[in-house]
């Protein structure tokens, strides 16, 4: 078993994802049923929800915008009624000018200047600053209240009461369509901004990389592939777990979700009391995610933002650093779909630092490594791979193109392991708070040991497992760190782990196993006990999403030698 599983079974004190009836639940993927898997989801009350008007420059709270108004002009002498017609503002000036007033109150300046109004002109301000701002919604109240509604001394009349009352039962009936409207032209143009690729009159190998990053981002936009990551169990309650279990970490940070798909995660973070959000995903499942987000009474504290995160140089409102990052970017192998990148890119530019340049921020997760093991079972391989050479008495052979030359995506049983590394430890080990894109393409040696005697090496079974450490880091650190401190890992407090292996529950990553190609008479017995030299070797597909995956084999006694490369494509 992995070191992971090694420690829990050994009783160690890493945490693995809670799972209802545990020791009866069959080794495939679970559906997660939200009414039997919920502990601690709905372990923080929600708040009765009522329509607030916050002012522009404190915390104040009013039931209108005019009764706000009036507030702006006689607790921060800032006439809101008199800027907005000296500048003769419309409705999206309206919202640039709201906007840019919240971001200057946000960043600590209590007495914006807006004499000029080309300070709130740029296209950021129409991103809200405050989610579900009620002022945005209800410009149209302001519309209603004009100079003549001033008192002597330039406050708003008392006598305007029954005028506001009737401006509320029509803001109620109006509210949605301005919602919709504002959400529209405001996606409209951020999108345009952020996402919108330059024009281009001849192809090069940017367009093609361009092509087929849309197709990715486009097979997130449909249910079928969300629906399957929220069903493993693992997955979800490993994220669920470590954010509930270490809440002191998120009360009141900021966090940002680096390809947020439905906003799970994002609502986690929000539950657990993290102040602010920043949800980012490129697929239109974005829209959706917002849906579910207010559906669940949570857009005061998450930002929906789409576009790519490399695209950004500032996060919505000005902000450009953030306490925490978390994501769910693991593919096929850990690093098929090349998503890690991003996440690294969003760590570079966006997470907080101390003076000394050095992170002063979490991820989540924080590590991550790689195991192999050889496999042996010839019974498995021709029902899941090779079957094809006879059906029915029927030579189906062409059928099996690639299943040979590419990584087969299969859960593999126990029984199929033949040996494992030196303490079951894993080839490489990951700290994300360190590690670079450069990183990601590596060979190492290893050596593995057979448990069992074989007739024959069948092929190579790759997994991953994951860390999520409580622990920040510290000053400068290693972004390839020693095998054997996954263990280490996994019994610090508040420690999450899961694996991916053929020892452990599947996943819907499920294992990447690598068949040996190799002709009938091509066989070579080996004991147990024997040992493979061996070399692994993970470089990027032709692809850019694509992962190419060699191996080196050697056994110290006997013929049986190999090399050969697979695609994850």
């Amino acid at each position: 078993m992995s070191s992971i599983n090694s420690l829990v079974a050994n009783g160690g004190s890493s945490k693995t994802p809670k799972s209802d009836d545990e020791d009866d639940v069959p080794a495939d993927l679970h559906g997660l049923d939200i009414r039997e898997d919920s502990e601690g989801w709905n372990d923080i009350e929600e708040d009765a929800e009522e329509l607030t008007v916050k002012c522009l420059l404190c915390d104040d709270l009013s039931y209108s915008v005019s009764k706000m108004a009036d507030h702006c002009q006689r607790e921060h002498d800032f006439n809101i009624i008199a800027l907005r017609k000296r500048h003769a503002l419309d409705f999206y000036g309206s919202i640039k000018f709201v906007n840019f007033v919240r971001s200057q109150a946000q960043a600590g300046n209590f007495k914006p200047q807006c004499e000029d109004s080309a300070a709130w002109q740029d296209d950021r301000y129409l991103q809200p600053v405050l989610e579900n701002d009620a002022v945005l919604f209800s410009l149209d109240e302001l519309d209603d209240v004009n100079e003549t509604s001033l008192d002597d001394d330039g406050y708003l009349s008392g006598s305007t009461d029954q005028n506001e009352i009737a401006t509320l039962r029509a803001q109620i009936s109006t509210l949605q369509a301005h919602h919709d409207a504002y959400r529209e032209e405001v996606s409209k143009t951020l999108e345009k901004r952020w996402t919108e690729a330059p024009d281009r009159t001849t192809t090069t190998a940017d367009d093609e990389e361009i092509k087929y990053d849309k197709s990715y981002f486009e097979s997130y936009s449909y249910n079928d592939i969300h629906q399957v990551m929220l069903q493993d169990r693992i997955r979800t309650s490993a994220y669920r777990d470590f954010i509930y279990d270490n809440k002191h970490l998120f009360e009141g940070k900021t966090v940002l979700d680096v390809g947020c798909g439905t906003g799970i995660l994002s609502m986690f973070c929000a539950k657990a009391g993290a102040k602010r959000i920043f949800a980012v995903d490129n697929s239109a499942i974005i829209d959706k995610a917002r849906q579910i987000a207010a559906d669940n009474q949570l857009l005061q504290q998450i930002t929906f933002v789409r576009g790519k995160i490399e695209d950004f140089q500032e996060l919505p409102g000005g902000v450009k650093e953030v306490d925490i990052i978390v994501s769910e970017w693991m593919g096929y192998c850990l690093f098929f779909e090349n998503m890690l990148p991003s996440v690294l890119y969003a760590r570079d530019h966006f997470m907080k630092r101390r003076s000394d340049g050095s992170l002063d921020g979490l991820m989540v997760p924080s590590h991550c490594s790689i195991h192999i093991a050889p496999m042996a079972d010839p019974d498995w391989i021709a029902d899941n791979v090779t079957f094809w050479s006879d059906v029915y008495g029927f030579d189906m052979r062409c059928m099996m193109e690639g299943a040979l030359t590419d990584v087969v995506v299969q859960h593999p049983p126990e029984s199929t392991v033949a040996g494992r590394t030196k303490g079951q430890l894993p080839v490489r080990l990951w700290d994300l708070h360190y590690a670079k894109i450069e990183d990601l393409s590596f060979e190492t040696d290893f050596v593995a040991t057979l448990d069992k005697k074989i007739d024959t090496l069948d092929a190579w079974c790759i997994w991953f497992d994951m860390v999520f450490s409580a622990d920040a880091p510290t000053g400068k650190g290693s972004a390839i760190i020693d095998p054997m401190e996954e263990q280490q890992l996994a019994k610090r407090t508040g420690a999450v782990t899961f694996s991916t292996g053929p020892l452990s529950m599947r996943t819907h990553w499920q294992c990447g196993v690598c068949v040996i190609d190799r002709k009938a008479d091509d066989t070579h017995a080996l004991e147990s006990g024997s040992q493979l030299n061996s070399k692994l070797t993970f470089t990027k597909g032709q692809e850019s999403r694509g992962l190419d995956v060699k191996i080196n084999w050697k056994a110290e006694e006997g013929d049986e030698v190999g090399e050969q490369l697979w695609k994850l494509a």
